[in-house]
């Protein structure tokens, strides 16, 4: 089961879903009847004004997802208000070497295909899961608990790969990892306690751990997949071309956002 690109997805879920304020204390201001009244006017009636017609008319605007504002991406998670998107992963900062390499498959893949280059790269730690406001200061704070243990170690990239999200919505190419997949196994682990205290769903059984570099809509694998030697051939020239820090990640952040707010933990 592939590992999709996931902030890009969460951004189309934030644009709606945390909107939400934080909620405060609702003051009353109902008054009774007759403290409102002064002497004078305790006596008349109060006429209830009519509804401007324009408002009697008025119907709730029902959401609904337009895919041509996020680039082609479809919504996978139901809007639902109360509820902020949750995804948990680790951050890569793009080297020269990994834009170099999306320049060139950006410029070989076929226009049709509508191909884009990820603009927040990262390694995913869960799914895109759907968390209540008021689990939000608990979920993080047993999150950060249960990440506290783990020491920084370097991920290595070596390889690429096309994958394809269960919905069969979007399809990506990514770089695979040599390097470092055992401890992260070990940090899904740990991200999945967390999940199951708050019933939440875990992290895919046998992950393939990779990092999405560039993404196009629906369902592409078998269209990419036959460019995927000249992909490799193209990394293999870089990887020659670039130094070593290019193509590895130090791991020394957690980061997990939950709507628009981003929590950042830091390993030892």
């Amino acid at each position: 089961m592939s590992i999709v690109s996931s902030l890009q997805l969460l951004h189309v879920y934030d644009s709606e879903s945390s909107e939400d304020e934080v909620p405060g204390p609702r003051v009353s201001t109902k008054r009774s009847l007759n403290e409102d009244r002064g002497p004078e006017n305790s006596k008349k009636l109060c006429t209830r004004l009519p509804v401007p017609e324009q408002f009697v008319a008025e119907k709730p605007v029902e959401h609904i997802d337009d895919p041509c504002l996020h680039d082609g991406r479809i919504r996978t998670i139901p809007h639902e208000r109360g509820c902020w998107a949750v995804f948990v992963y680790i951050p890569f900062t793009e080297t020269s070497g990994v834009r170099e390499l999306c320049s060139f498959i950006k410029e070989l893949v076929p226009d049709r295909l509508n191909l884009h280059v990820s603009n927040e790269f990262h390694i995913s730690l869960s799914k895109i899961l759907v968390i209540k406001f008021h689990w939000i200061s608990s979920f993080v704070q047993t999150l950060k608990d249960r990440i506290n243990p783990f020491k920084k170690f370097f991920i290595l990239f070596d390889g690429l790969k096309v994958y394809c999200n269960e919905e069969k919505t979007r399809t990506f190419i990514s770089l695979e990892i040599r390097c470092g997949h055992n401890t992260l196994v070990q940090l899904v682990d740990a991200v999945d306690r967390c999940l199951d205290d708050f019933e939440l769903p875990t992290f895919y059984k046998n992950p393939s751990f990779h990092m999405s570099i560039a993404w196009c809509a629906d369902d592409k694998q078998e269209e990419l997949e036959p460019y995927l030697a000249q992909f490799s051939d193209k990394l293999e020239e870089l990887k020659e071309a670039f130094d070593q820090d290019n193509w590895y990640l130090f791991a020394e952040l957690i980061m997990c956002k939950v709507g628009n707010k981003i929590f950042q933990f830091t390993l030892q």
